[in-house]
């Protein structure tokens, strides 16, 4: 799954929390939020808040935090890469 280009903003993954937690059917969250603009599948609005829950529950070593920030560095500096505002 890709996760869906609108779902960028903490509030309407806070939308789908806040639906869920009123016990709201998955296949109705994904009908509000496509009327909403934001196309879904009651199986993304799973795979989304259930994925959003598990942030935040592990740490990750420094070690491995400073590995991913190097290689995005890499990845910002390398000119050989398309330019994403090209697409």
């Amino acid at each position: 799954m890709y996760l869906k280009d609108h779902i960028v903003r903490v509030e309407n993954i806070k939308t789908l929390q806040a639906l869920d937690a009123a016990n709201i059917d998955h296949k109705v969250i994904a009908m509000f939020m496509t009327c909403e603009g934001i196309p879904l599948q009651a199986f993304e609005v799973s795979a989304i808040i259930n994925g959003y829950d598990a942030l935040g529950s592990k740490k990750v070593t420094s070690k491995k935090a400073r590995a991913l920030i190097h290689a995005k560095l890499i990845g910002q500096e390398d000119e050989s890469l398309p330019c994403p505002a090209a697409y």
